[in-house]
């Protein structure tokens, strides 16, 4: 699989799990990254739940955005080090979350959940923007990992 295709896939299942509300935002970028970066590693209904409180800017009190930090959980579900002591694997998620993040703000602008809903509200846009938002940064943050190469993923195993 190509990478363009890897970035596509997981968009279209964050895409996918978000689709009549299975999941929110937080919950359906997480599973979408377990299950194309690590669908060997992880059990992608038990990474969905671990995301559940982030949905709404943590559990609805729309602070910081869910896509945000799921992001951030799927980077260390990707690069994250395994062991005590791996500081090599542990400073790669630092500084894909750095990039992340920088991206995130220079895409979207603001990380918290309230304002972008109070931004989409006023440009005529209903919630249901989040999901087009947690397609866009599901698909940023695989572009990232797979231009950064912080990850173990065989691009010929990717199904």
């Amino acid at each position: 699989m190509t990478e363009a295709e890897i970035i596509n896939k997981t968009g279209e299942l964050a895409r996918k799990y978000y689709q009549d509300d299975q999941y929110s935002c937080a919950e359906a970028m997480m599973k979408a990254f377990a299950e194309v970066f690590a669908p060997d590693k992880f059990d992608s209904k038990l990474i969905a739940s671990l995301a559940t409180p982030f949905n709404g800017g943590f559990s609805e009190l729309q602070q910081t955005c869910g896509v945000l930090t799921a992001g951030m959980m799927a980077i260390g579900m990707v690069s994250g080090r395994r062991e005590p002591g791996d500081e090599n694997a542990k400073e790669e998620a630092y500084t894909l979350t750095q990039i992340y993040y920088q991206r995130y703000m220079e895409a979207i602008g603001s990380d918290s959940c309230k304002e972008l809903l109070v931004r989409w509200k006023d440009q005529g846009e209903s919630k249901c923007h989040c999901k087009d938002h947690t397609v866009k940064m599901s698909e940023l943050l695989a572009k990232t990992i797979l231009q950064l190469e912080f990850h173990d993923l065989d691009l010929d195993d990717v199904a």
